[in-house]
């Protein structure tokens, strides 16, 4: 029936449509054979209508043609069923002949030890894994040569050995199969910038993915190693690359592009959430209450201003946190001189200001800081100081903790003529600004518009690093 398609062949009714038989061509009663070629499918209406009567012989002989047909093919998959399962014969008597090499008593008494029921799934197995035929005899002759093994148990500990043998293989082929030393040595070797930096980001991420995952297989290395090659030629550095090689593994993922986005993001992160949080505590531990959305907003603008100035997320956050501190949205604290250049800063006028801000507020009855209108009158002061040019950066700075004791917004300084004759009034500090208080010891900038304790620079005298 499977011959015929599920068909009857006198009539083309198949089934379920009709029940189904299997008729002979030419009868038994006439001397019909029960062979495939005088065997039909034929509907239960044929089958019964033709009794015993003869067929034609255009029928007889289409039908021995498919029986020839259906014979060969049959005979073509057996065929290919028994190449198929000759590599597997070939290998178990390759095992057999290990095993039944050793056995008890002798003679025709001889035994071979006993092996379990599904020993053949077993050798199979370490067939299909990958398990040389010829390792078996070292194998049997290990586990045969331990006495202290029973002899229902000599199989089994065949097959830990064979396993310990499949493991040690597999280690070897992944050294074979890693390519990454081979290739950082020809990068190097050539001068090829960017392959050097496609095979260390490959070889970062792919130990970094080992320290916590299976693998990775070599089809997630070539991926990796094509998906970076194509973010270089897209524009992306070799830094980058680099850096998000274990950002591709923390996240499980063999495209370096992918990789690239995941470091893309915890940038934005570092810069948006640290830098907020950081100033929105620095803030509420100075005034008591969160700062508004519009300080925010400042505070923001001027993070944007440094970030595109190259300034490390790590200096801004610091210089955040000093703001939040000191009641402002200026960012200058531990920020070099490009940097401020950048922002249009001027680092001693911030420096005065931060510290007539601080004394003030230290001197409040209800310890305030001064309004925006305050400080705006102070910096338009310490702003015409700076280009007026004539005074000392100490005597500045003295001035603006006298004005903020004083909580005055315009310094008292002496005439540049008159300090030569005169002494400066002794001003006295608040604990804090005292050798060894909290503020004395804030990092000061590492340029140059620093704060000296010697020398002649003036406070606000027009400089090119300012």
């Amino acid at each position: 029936m499977r011959r015929d398609n599920h068909t009857c062949r006198y009539c083309g009714a198949a089934a379920p449509a009709v029940p189904l038989r299997i008729d002979h061509v030419v009868p038994v009663a006439l001397g019909g054979t029960d062979t495939a070629d005088n065997l039909v499918t034929s509907c239960e209406p044929c089958n019964n209508g033709k009794s015993s009567s003869t067929v034609g012989a255009d029928l007889v002989a289409d039908v021995a043609e498919d029986a020839m047909r259906w014979a060969a093919a049959m005979q073509q998959a057996a065929d290919n069923l028994l190449e198929q399962e000759k590599p597997k014969q070939e290998y178990r008597q390759a095992f057999l002949a290990q095993w039944n090499a050793w056995g008890r008593g002798e003679g025709a008494a001889r035994q071979t030890f006993p092996l379990p029921a599904g020993w053949k799934a077993s050798i199979e197995r370490f067939r299909t894994a990958g398990l040389p035929s010829w390792v078996w005899e070292e194998i049997v002759d290990t586990s045969m040569g331990y006495e202290s093994v029973k002899a229902e148990n000599k199989f089994k500990y065949c097959c830990g050995i064979a396993w310990k043998q499949i493991h040690a293989l597999q280690s070897e082929a992944r050294v074979h199969l890693a390519p990454a030393a081979v290739n950082l040595t020809y990068a190097w070797e050539t001068g090829d910038v960017d392959a050097l930096t496609v095979e260390t980001a490959l070889l970062l991420w792919g130990q970094e993915w080992a320290s916590f995952l299976p693998g990775p297989t070599p089809a997630q290395e070539a991926e990796f190693r094509t998906t970076a090659h194509e973010a270089l030629v897209s524009g992306r550095t070799s830094a980058d690359l680099v850096q998000a090689a274990e950002q591709g593994a923390w996240f499980s993922t063999a495209d370096a592009r992918q990789a690239l986005q995941h470091l893309d993001d915890q940038r934005t992160f570092t810069r948006q959430y640290v830098a907020h949080s950081v100033f929105q505590h620095a803030w509420y531990f100075s005034h008591g209450e969160a700062p508004t959305k519009e300080v925010l907003d400042a505070l923001w603008a001027n993070c944007t201003q440094l970030y595109e100035a190259g300034a490390h997320p790590v200096r801004v956050i610091l210089a955040a946190a000093a703001a939040g501190l000191g009641d402002t949205t200026d960012l200058y604290v531990g920020l070099r001189a490009e940097q401020h250049e950048a922002t249009g800063s001027h680092p001693r006028v911030l420096y005065a200001e931060d510290a007539w801000a601080h004394t003030w507020k230290k001197t409040s009855p209800d310890f305030t800081w001064p309004t925006a209108e305050e400080r705006a009158e102070l910096r338009a002061h310490l702003e015409q100081l700076r280009q007026d040019s004539r005074h000392d950066a100490l005597d500045v700075y003295a001035a603006a903790v006298k004005a903020g004791l004083a909580h005055e917004v315009t310094l008292d300084l002496p005439h540049s003529h008159d300090t030569a004759e005169q002494r400066p009034t002794p001003v006295r500090l608040p604990p804090e600004f005292a050798p060894g208080g909290s503020l004395a010891r804030m990092p000061a900038s590492d340029d140059q518009d620093a704060p000296r304790s010697t020398g002649d620079a003036r406070a606000c005298a027009p400089a090119s690093s300012d």
